[in-house]
């Protein structure tokens, strides 16, 4: 229906019709009514409304002129008709942070706040509004909203009985009905007056006419302080979610619950003097409530958990860090202790494994004060009741109660009697399978003040042991295609040749612990008189960079001695095999050959978009920076130019890759200048130290390939 059908409805207005007349005559009742709301919501102003074709306003408190003399509106005024058209509660907690910011109510009759609660007869026709409204913004509770409804049942009861009954019983009467729990004590002693039936349902039968301490001895001396502050103040009290335990009626054990109340004073004024003369105390249960949401919350901490355990373990493709990261992952959120075995022969899930399993306790975490279980090797399970044995036969997560009377017979044989004896009690085990087989289990341990872990919790362990497979599977299978690309960089780097006249050193240090790179160098004899040179990097750190720097130097090699031909051309043609067959995306090297004329030592180099190589004599040290080409890369590239220049007796040559001295946010020619300087400090003519000293003293982000060759 439209607000003018609603408005003209013609059964409506007749209902209005009859009960006007009732409630103008009992204008002091429902006054009373209006007074009621107010002080129940806490708020300023409280009005009983009934609507025709205006605003009737046969019960309020707190209203100013015109509307306290004439006690009427027009339909367009105040928040009541947005409650009156819609037909459902309408709660307005601040109405200058909502759609009302600009209603004439707020505007002109300066109220930001509204609780209205439609007002039914018993046929169903919305005949008006019971609403209290604040100047200020006001949080509108539940148990307002409640209490707000209560009395709405009241001001119809009241109009259609046709009585004239004090204000408070009228309350009372709206609590009885009421679900939340209502009592009413009276003055310092906190007399008990009245309690509903939700209040008796939650505390008990409680006398009347006697003090509150004396009627509920079981609940906590702080609510009864609390009530003692109120009454002397004034002032309301409210809490959410309060937390509550105490032996309840009917039941055989303390238990918590969970509860939203308020304590609010009964004032009664008489003249400028305001007396606190009792106490409304309004409390719902929301147990349930607070429950399901710790349980949704424990979930997502859960989900949460899983996502940080998942990310933590595919973090390293080191086993050992991967299982280090598995213990750790659900200390303290899932476990008080946590370690790791890796079997020595991994074996079948599902199976009665050979006896005895032999384990390397690998991985250990704990919360701090927990006896650490000791990293140990060797250790043996003979199946006669350890969870081990256990998870490996289930081949699934095994959950394991541990008596705290005595040390398990298995802990005293593995080194973990001391764990068990601080109070560890509670075990879960889960075996990690990889291409099928059971290659690691891990174990939860909580103290036994915690908890029991419970189904969603299992849940987890089971989670984080199956990613752990996954992860241990990738780096297991990293590991062993690492392993590869070592054996094959390593058989790439062969020791240089030795040459009469020349001393030479070499030197490669990867990027990381036995990470594999493409830098290289080489260095072969193409005739008794002339000793070929290589320095280069290929893109990347994995198998691919390996495998394309080891092509390279094969075909480098095989160019040098199948062409009797100069650098550059070798470099062109190297240039040329490395577009056609897109050997690597990207390459630098340094290409050079040293020929001894008899009494002197000559070099002839060409470079691909690689670092300068250093020389160093008695008159000093320079980089030969006069030679310069492109790097190789997938596509055409113009020719090389070559230079060449004379190696004296005493001087060394230095060829590198740029991980020597490229760094992060410097200036490449700045940090050449460094090299030539730190060559330059070194007195010493021995080409071994200075090699290990300019590595020493470089980044360790990027590969490095040094080749150090001194005249004598």
């Amino acid at each position: 229906m439209s607000t003018g059908e609603v408005l003209g409805d013609p059964a409506r207005l007749a209902a209005v019709a009859r009960l006007l007349p009732v409630a103008q005559a009992s204008r002091q009742a429902l006054d009373r009514l209006a007074e009621l709301a107010a002080i129940v919501m806490d708020a300023p102003v409280g009005i009983v409304n009934l609507i025709d074709d205006q605003q009737n306003f046969v019960g309020m408190v707190g209203l100013g002129e015109p509307f306290a003399t004439s006690r009427v509106a027009s339909i367009d005024t105040g928040f009541c008709p947005s409650t009156f058209f819609a037909g459902s509660p309408l709660y307005i907690e601040d109405a200058a942070e909502s759609p009302f910011a600009d209603h004439p109510a707020r505007v002109e009759l300066g109220f930001n706040a509204y609780a209205g609660f439609p007002l039914r007869d018993a046929d169903g026709h919305v005949i008006g509004t019971l609403c209290a409204l604040d100047t200020r913004p006001h949080r509108w509770r539940r148990v307002d909203r409640l209490a707000l409804e209560a009395l709405a049942n009241s001001v119809i009861n009241e109009m259609a009985l046709h009585q004239d009954i004090d204000r408070r019983q009228r309350l009372l009467d709206a609590f009885t009905a009421a679900p939340a729990a209502i009592a009413v004590t009276r003055g310092p002693q906190h007399i008990v007056e009245y309690h509903n039936p939700a209040y008796e349902a939650l505390f008990g039968a409680l006398p009347h006419e006697v003090p509150a301490r004396e009627a509920m001895p079981q609940v906590p001396d702080e609510f009864f302080t609390l009530m003692d502050q109120v009454l002397a103040s004034g002032a309301e009290y409210r809490s959410a979610e309060a937390p509550v335990t105490m032996l309840w009626p009917g039941e055989k054990r303390p238990r918590e619950r969970f509860f939203d109340f308020s304590y609010s004073a009964i004032h009664r004024t008489a003249g400028d003097e305001v007396d606190h003369r009792g106490l409304l105390l309004v409390s719902v249960e929301v147990t349930d409530r607070v429950q399901t949401r710790r349980e949704l919350e424990r979930h997502a901490r859960r989900q949460e958990l899983l996502a940080r355990a998942s990310a933590s373990l595919n973090r390293s493709l080191d086993p050992g860090a991967e299982l280090q990261e598995l213990a750790r992952a659900v200390v303290p959120e899932l476990a008080d202790l946590s370690t790791v075995h890796v079997l020595v022969r991994p074996v079948a899930p599902r199976s009665d494994p050979p006896l005895p399993v032999i384990t390397n306790r690998v991985a250990v975490a704990g919360i701090p004060g927990v006896p650490m279980a000791p990293r140990l090797t060797g250790l043996r399970w003979n199946g006669d009741g350890d969870p081990i044995t256990a998870a490996i036969r289930r081949g699934e997560l095994v959950r394991q109660p541990v008596s705290t009377a005595e040390v398990p017979s298995w802990a005293l044989k593995t080194g973990t009697a001391d764990v068990f004896r601080d109070g560890l009690s509670q075990v879960v085990v889960a075996p990690v399978i990889v291409d099928g087989l059971v290659v690691a289990v891990v174990s939860f341990l909580l103290h036994h003040s915690r908890p029991p872990w419970n189904e969603d919790d299992l849940h987890a362990l089971g989670q984080i042991a199956r990613y752990a497979g996954i992860a241990l599977e990738h780096g297991l299978t990293y590991q062993a295609t690492r392993e590869s690309a070592l054996v094959l960089q390593r058989s790439l780097l062969t020791e240089p040749p030795t040459v009469a006249g020349l001393l030479i050193c070499a030197r490669y240090r990867p990027a990381g612990r036995d990470e594999v790179g493409g830098d290289w160098y080489d260095a072969f004899q193409r005739h008794p008189d002339q000793l070929s040179v290589v320095i280069g990097d290929v893109v990347g750190h994995d198998i691919t960079a390996a495998a394309a720097m080891g092509h390279l130097r094969a075909t480098l090699r095989g160019l040098a001695f199948d062409r009797d031909e100069g650098p550059a051309a070798i470099l062109d043609r190297l240039a040329e095999i490395n577009a056609g067959l897109a050997i690597t995306p990207f390459a630098t090297l340094l290409y050079a050959n040293l020929t001894n004329t008899g009494d002197r030592w000559t070099m002839r180099w060409a470079s691909a978009g690689h670092p300068p190589p250093l020389l160093a004599t008695h008159g000093g040290v320079a980089l030969l920076t006069g030679v310069s080409g492109p790097a190789l890369v997938c596509s055409k590239t113009p020719p090389r130019s070559e230079g060449e220049i004379t190696l004296p007796a005493g001087s060394t040559l230095l060829l590198y890759t740029d991980g020597l001295v490229e760094r992060r946010g410097t200036d490449l020619t700045d940090n050449l200048s460094c090299l030539v300087s730190q060559v330059t400090a070194d007195t010493r003519q021995l080409i071994e130290p200075l090699c290990d000293d300019l590595l020493a003293n470089a980044p360790t982000d990027d590969d490095i390939s040094v080749l150090a060759i001194h005249v004598c």
